[in-house]
């Protein structure tokens, strides 16, 4: 005897599983010999399950027990007209076995079919004992757009009389629908309302060994793996329960995909926790919310325990400098054994917008840094280094008073090139004390930049002053290597004088310098001619001076 019953299809956001539908008994003719069957289904639920699929999916669970007085081979099988996809099938009998759409299969009437419509699954129990159930379990992922979930459910016992099936439901059982074999089936469906479900589908990170005080670049990719479109919501990421980011995502078409980047810079060396939470405002409802946090470990490397960054950093390399557009990766080339300090600062640089990113902390001489951008870039990280000598990026300092040397480095890569930014200012400040014990005029004070392997003299204006600084301005190209500076003052030139000579015996003429050391090998040309005139004009003078004396002495040779 067969007790038959229309399967229930229950449609929730629970895990539970419904309780058991009413059963209706009727005869199956050609069961003489036949043992019995009695077919339940425990019904259907819809929920997500993350660890499979991050998804809405659909649990069914078909049990039948076998209610005769033998045992004998039997089988549960359930179709699917439309080809959901099978996310994971499992049963308690010998076997579960999938027939996917275009399988060979064969009819009633024993016509074979080389290409199946649709697919189904089929659990195959050898030997399945009198009053034992068998169940089969499946979940199935709603194909995208759809409503509902249709499973059509039969279920079949072998005659060992006659070595035929009898099958459940029956010709008896007054139903209509037949799967593609030919044989009647309980046609079941279930609803699907769907939601939008975001999740962080991935995170990653530039450079993924980072050291302390060097620029990291997160990208973080988003995945609406619900059945409906998101709304815009925020994304907030957190380090060591620190939130280092907040952005705004635009909303997710169903089964769509999205990538953000921000870019953060270490202060310190170590493990830390990183965690990205996605619609951390709840601005809107979601199927789950257990996928909305993913979280990851940051290591970074100290530099006192490795290496500096590659020579493929800004600036690296040789020990001499690249031209100003080269800007600098976030973090800096300059070897952590020449920095007495730095500071760092964050802005958010957008095309149209003013930047200033200003030195709050009063750590170095630089106040701040500013400069029309031409392109947004995004939350920007600047870095200003105070340097314990000359930067072991450049040859050698122009000739002055050196007050400090610093580097100042702008975002990533190519960041502050003049392609990228214009009308680019810095700000600094110089000690009182050290511009009167120096003995240095405050208007020499100049700001020289290190740019195409030469030191340039940037345009610099006072701008203020107080008890304990002066503060400048300077307009700057870039950002790199800088040295602020008071020039040596000129030393005034000496003049020179080229003496005549004291005396003149007969014919031999001396022209005897008395101050110079030094005889200069090239005279100037103006020089030589004004010297030689002096010369004949001496010459000349003495020339009559003689000839009188001659003269003289001539006259009184006659005389006596």
């Amino acid at each position: 005897m067969l007790t038959p019953f229309n399967a229930a299809a229950f449609e929730t956001n629970s895990d539970a599983v419904p309780a058991d539908a009413n059963v209706n008994v009727s005869n199956l003719s050609g069961t003489d010999a036949a043992d019995n069957l009695v077919s339940v289904t425990i019904g259907a639920s819809i929920y997500a399950k993350g660890e499979i699929c991050n998804n809405e999916y659909a649990t069914i669970s078909v049990t039948t027990e076998n209610m005769g007085d033998k045992s004998s081979e039997g089988h549960i099988i359930v179709a699917f007209p439309n080809n959901e996809e099978i996310l994971s099938r499992e049963g308690s009998g010998d076997r579960v076995d999938i027939y996917p759409s275009g399988s060979s299969i064969e009819t009633k009437d024993g016509t074979k079919i080389d290409s199946s419509e649709y697919l189904f699954v089929d659990l195959v129990k050898y030997d399945w004992e009198t009053g034992k159930n068998e169940t089969l379990n499946l979940e199935v992922k709603p194909n995208k757009g759809s409503e509902e979930i249709v499973y059509l459910v039969r279920a079949e016992l072998m005659n060992d009389a006659t070595g035929d099936y009898e099958r459940y439901p029956g010709t008896l059982s007054g139903l209509s629908d037949v799967d593609q074999q030919g044989w009647y089936v309980y046609n079941n469906s279930l609803g699907v309302s769907g939601d939008p479900d975001l999740m962080i589908e991935d995170i990653s990170w530039e450079p993924e060994n980072p050291h302390e005080n060097e620029n990291v670049t997160f990208k973080v990719t988003l995945k609406n793996v619900g059945l409906e479109s998101s709304g815009n919501c925020s994304v907030k990421c957190y380090l060591d329960g620190n939130e280092i980011s907040f952005s705004t995502v635009s909303g997710l078409e169903a089964d769509s995909t999205t990538s953000f980047t921000f870019n953060w810079v270490p202060t310190s060396s170590g493990s830390m926790d990183l965690k990205v939470v996605v619609d951390s405002e709840g601005q809107f409802v979601e199927f789950t919310e257990e996928n909305n946090e993913k979280a990851e470990i940051l290591k970074v490397i100290s530099y006192t325990n490795s290496s500096s960054p590659s020579s493929s950093s800004p600036g690296s390399g040789s020990s001499s400098s690249s031209s100003s557009s080269g800007g600098g990766a976030g973090g800096s080339p300059e070897p952590a054994s020449n920095v007495e300090i730095k500071e760092l600062a964050q802005q958010f640089v957008s095309n149209g917008n003013h930047a200033k990113f200003v030195f709050a902390k009063n750590v170095t001489s630089i106040a701040y840094i500013e400069f029309d951008p031409k392109k947004t870039v995004g939350k920007t990280t600047t870095i200003v280094e105070t340097l314990k000598g000359k930067s072991t990026l450049v040859k050698e300092l122009p000739s002055g008073k050196v007050y400090e040397n610093t580097n100042i480095w702008v975002g990533n890569e190519g960041t502050a090139s003049s392609e990228n930014i214009e009308n680019a200012i810095v700000g600094f400040k110089v000690e009182k004390t050290w511009i009167n014990s120096n003995g240095v005029d405050s208007s020499s004070i100049k700001l020289w930049k290190f740019e195409d392997e030469k030191w340039v003299e940037l345009p610099t204006s006072q701008t203020d002053e107080d008890e304990d600084y002066v503060y400048y301005e300077a307009d700057t190209p870039g950002f790199e290597s800088f040295s602020i500076m008071s020039l040596y003052p000129e030393e005034a030139t000496e003049e020179t004088s080229l003496p005549l000579g004291s005396y003149v015996e007969d014919k031999d003429i001396k022209a005897v310098s008395e101050t110079s050391e030094e005889k200069s090998d090239v005279a100037d040309s103006e020089a030589g001619e004004n010297n030689s005139g002096s010369m004949k004009k001496g010459l000349l003078a003495i020339g009559i001076l003689a000839a009188v004396i001659l003269a003289g002495y001539v006259i009184s040779r006659k005389r006596n």
